[in-house]
């Protein structure tokens, strides 16, 4: 309720900034959109620039992989996930954490450290991302992270080793995601209508991984449930691939600029807007 109020919409509008800094925000805004306005078009105008707009597709992608890669999360929480199972189905690590051997208030207390660093882990990646203005390998970093304690997780039986799985996991996948949100609406130029059907777009086409990936975990494969750490493994290896596929299609892009504007390092052309990848 309170964010409702205080949360600004736009640079002109926001009451805690003078009228200088109102007008440097707005310029920062118009920068950083190649100079697009972001009021042009409408809705629809929006969705059809998104939909003919190649980023949007590959970013659908990562999206949806990022999401398949998170597929262990769907009932971590539940006493019913912990103890039993759901349809013939179980979250991998539930499973897991039953393997601990800990009573029903351990394994409730056992599961809060892993979320508590990924959030310390997110904060720490968005800020040096934001600092260095780069976003494909602050999201490939903790990918391969998250690969990596998947792979513990279906290979070992040992708890401590799967613990510090678990907590990779889910630092690795929780940050990549958040980074590509933001990636997503940053190299993608204004307007906000675009940005707005991009991420509605993406939204709905990743939201379909929850179909099927629970029927990855059927408790036949437990302890190590490698069918579903293999779902797992296959989103994060589409993620890292789709963000290099990002990344190169960026440079592309910023090379035609380059050569448009006349722009090279001893050419002392200032250079304009670029894809920031």
């Amino acid at each position: 309720m309170a964010a409702f109020f205080i949360l600004p919409d736009w640079p002109h509008n926001t009451k805690f900034l003078t009228e200088e800094e109102k007008e440097m925000a707005q310029y920062r805004v118009l920068v950083s959109n190649g100079g697009i306005d972001e009021g042009v078009g409408g809705t629809w105008d929006g969705v059809k620039d998104a939909v003919r707009d190649p980023f949007t597709w590959l970013f659908c992608g990562m999206h949806f992989a990022l999401v398949t890669a998170q597929s262990f999360k769907d009932f971590f929480p539940s006493v019913s996930c912990i103890w039993t199972t759901y349809s013939g189905t179980a979250n991998m690590f539930c499973q897991i954490l039953k393997t601990f051997g800990f009573d029903k208030t351990t394994t409730y207390l056992v599961q809060a450290p892993p979320y508590a660093i990924a959030y310390a882990v997110a904060c720490g990646l968005a800020w040096t991302s934001g600092r260095f203005q780069e976003s494909c390998y602050h999201i490939i970093g903790p990918i391969v992270a998250s690969a990596v304690g998947t792979i513990m997780l279906i290979t070992s039986l040992n708890v401590g080793l799967r613990y510090f799985g678990i907590i990779l996991l889910i630092s690795g996948t929780y940050s990549g995601l958040n980074l590509q949100l933001s990636w997503e609406t940053t190299l993608v130029p204004a307007p906000k209508s675009k940005k707005a059907a991009l991420i509605a777009i993406a939204n709905c086409i990743s939201q379909t991984s929850h179909w099927f990936s629970p029927y990855f975990f059927p408790t036949s494969q437990e302890p190590f449930y490698r069918l579903g750490g293999g779902l797992i493994l296959f989103g994060c290896l589409t993620t890292c691939l789709l963000c290099w596929g990002i990344k190169w299609r960026a440079k592309k892009l910023n090379k035609k600029l380059d050569e448009l504007e006349g722009y090279s390092a001893n050419s002392g052309n200032e250079r304009g807007w670029r894809y920031v990848y």
